[in-house]
């Protein structure tokens, strides 16, 4: 199984602002939903419930929680709910700020859409931009003006698996 971290960053690594995203760019909406689209994503409560607590069609949707959901596969533990991943061949980590932390030394990729412009927020990304050329190297890169869809592999020999 990879794992492949989805995101979108400000410059200053805000994701979230009370439980949203602090900005709407339509074009990030439809390249999360062409990537991750019949693929699995695994996310926190807080991403799920932001989501509108019900599953987004086309995807199985994996809820890190406690709490449980209809229509949707729950667990209370990142290693169970690996576990139950590991049958698929690539699963995107959807966040939230906590889920990324504790994934991110077993990503394989992350998929990255840069916002070019700081936004106040309560939820952040860990920083990974001095990690580049050691740790992930970019394999793609799109730039739309205000915003850029970036890829990033992990150089091979840093997994911590």
């Amino acid at each position: 199984m990879k794992l492949a971290i989805i995101v979108a960053h400000a410059n200053n690594l805000v994701i979230g602002k009370d439980g949203k995203l602090p900005w709407h760019i339509s074009e990030d909406l439809k390249h999360f939903k062409k990537r991750t689209m019949g693929k699995p994503l695994l996310m926190g409560r807080g991403v799920f419930e932001e989501f509108g607590g019900k599953p987004l069609p086309g995807r199985e949707n994996i809820v890190l929680t406690r709490k449980k959901f209809e229509d949707v596969k729950t667990f209370d533990s990142i290693p169970k709910a690996l576990k139950y991943l590991n049958r698929h061949p690539k699963v995107y980590v959807a966040g939230g700020g906590q889920i990324y932390r504790q994934l991110m030394p077993l990503a394989d990729s992350m998929e990255i859409t840069e916002i070019k412009k700081n936004y106040e927020g309560d939820v952040t990304f860990p920083e990974y931009r001095d990690q580049i050329g050691k740790i992930w190297k970019e394999v793609h890169r799109e730039d739309h003006g205000d915003f850029a869809f970036v890829d990033y592999e992990r150089v091979p020999s840093t997994l911590f698996r």
